[in-house]
């Protein structure tokens, strides 16, 4: 069993074990796909046991693969702490960066950060996926996702470690010429009367908007549904009706007159800003350096929105 340590094994049989398939990791890992099959049928003699079941396409992990992966992830980690720690913090940053995050996200507070981190950090390879939520922490549980951004309830699994946690408002608003802009309070039973326009349903705070309402009696239909939050406020600017998002991703038209909170009377929904990365995952200088750029973004949106 002395040469079960190969570091090339081990990270194809993690690529493998968080892709479910023979030919995905040697896609990614730029290897044939018998290339790949000989690499774990040599660690599965090396361990003298079966780590996946192979049924048809399908590839699933067996106990014993089951309780090898996270020894393995845990080897693949410390490899690369040690090799971190050799390098000389002035160095530039070189390897690779992925981050998921929501469309909401992507569209605002998102490319100015990657934009300063680019220009720092010209040969750090970044890749960004927009997703679900629930593909968000798909994504980190498997390894698929180094950090990710995301606006819900707070975090509270023990699997995630959370970077950033900022509470953040989330408000009706319309153009400033909609009718109800000039008024100083809205019965929510006036505001649902109006045409709105809403993320598409089951997003964070829209499910929570709905759940609110649902327990007052009430419910609400859109009459346009987009999870493209730019579309979403382009369309309130041309006063196409009202919608409901959070504050800091509207600020700017709202300090240039464009767009209006439209206050409702006792009714208040706050989602949280959240940066997340996955418990026990080695933290490289790359990811924090990003996570840093986003510490410093969420202060200065915590000062201009107290």
């Amino acid at each position: 069993m002395e040469n079960f340590l190969d570091l090339k094994k081990l990270n194809t049989f993690v690529k493998i074990a968080e892709s479910g398939s023979f030919y995905k990791a040697s896609m990614m890992l730029g290897y044939s796909p018998a290339a790949v099959s000989i690499q774990i049928q040599q660690l599965e003699v090396d361990l003298g046991m079966r780590l996946f079941d192979r049924l048809g396409k399908q590839v699933r992990l067996t106990d014993h693969g089951k309780q090898f992966y996270p020894y393995a992830e845990k080897i693949l980690m410390l490899n690369e702490e040690a090799k971190e720690s050799l390098i000389r913090t002035d160095d530039m940053l070189t390897g690779e960066l992925r981050i998921g995050t929501i469309d909401s996200i992507c569209d605002t507070l998102f490319p100015q950060v990657l934009a300063e981190f680019y220009e720092k950090n010209p040969n750090v390879n970044v890749e960004v996926r927009v997703c679900t939520p629930s593909e968000l922490f798909e994504g980190i549980k498997h390894n698929n996702i180094d950090i990710m951004l995301l606006l819900d309830k707070p975090s509270v699994s023990k699997d995630f470690v959370a970077d950033i946690q900022m509470e953040t408002e989330v408000v009706f608003c319309a153009s400033r010429n909609h009718p109800l802009a000039c008024k100083n309070e809205i019965e929510l039973s006036e505001i649902l009367s109006y045409p709105c326009i809403l993320t598409e349903k089951n997003a964070s705070y829209r499910y929570i908007l709905e759940s609110k309402l649902s327990e007052l009696g009430l419910g609400i239909k859109p009459s346009i549904e987009s999870q493209n939050t730019n579309l979403i406020i382009k369309l309130l600017c041309n006063n196409m009706g009202y919608s409901l998002l959070p504050r800091f991703l509207i600020e700017p038209k709202l300090r240039d007159n464009t767009l209006a909170v439209l206050p409702i009377k006792d009714f208040h929904i706050k989602v949280n800003y959240q940066v997340l990365h996955k418990k026990d995952k080695f933290v490289n200088r790359q990811m924090e350096s990003f996570i840093n750029m986003l510490e410093k973004q969420a202060g200065i949106l915590q000062v201009s929105n107290p």
